[in-house]
């Protein structure tokens, strides 16, 4: 009986360590290997919970090409290590330099963000983000999200 009390407690422990690794592991960009999202804050807004609220750190990888996606809802960012490669292919984009100098990005155009630049993308604005150097790239990142779907939606990935 002394046995069984004691594997009992162990069988329990060793569970939920399976169950909070494959919850740890889990990353809704699963488009890529290259990017590692890490969520710094999250929360509902409203009581339905329709939408998540979310502070992100992004960390792409050297020479790494993101495919072309949109994002369900508003996203900010502001690069703070790094050199950015950013197109639009649909939309536009609000880019604010690091000098606080305000502009729109349109779309076909590509820009180079670097430290302390920041971009604003609307809900469906199709573009797609690359790490052409040698160094990571780390993007802090605000986001109002649906819920109840991807952080990221591909659409035409080869077709940049």
């Amino acid at each position: 009986m002394r046995k069984l009390s004691l594997i009992f407690p162990l069988a329990i422990l060793a569970f939920g360590s399976v169950v909070v690794n494959n919850q740890e592991t889990f990353s809704p960009n699963t488009y890529t290997q290259s990017v590692t999202r890490e969520v710094l804050a999250s929360g509902y807004p409203t009581q339905d919970k329709k939408q998540i609220l979310e502070l992100v750190r992004y960390t792409i990888a050297p020479r790494a090409k993101l495919p072309t996606h949109t994002h369900p809802g508003m996203q900010i960012e502001r690069v703070e290590a790094g050199t950015l490669t950013y197109a639009v292919v649909e939309g536009e984009a609000k880019v604010t330099k690091a000098n606080g100098t305000e502009f729109i990005l349109q779309k076909g155009k590509t820009i180079q963000l670097t430290v302390g630049d920041a971009l604003g993308e609307s809900a469906g604005m199709v573009h797609y983000g690359e790490n052409q150097t040698n160094k990571p790239i780390i993007l802090l990142s605000a986001s109002l999200f649906n819920a109840n779907q991807p952080k990221a939606i591909l659409t035409n990935p080869e077709n940049r």
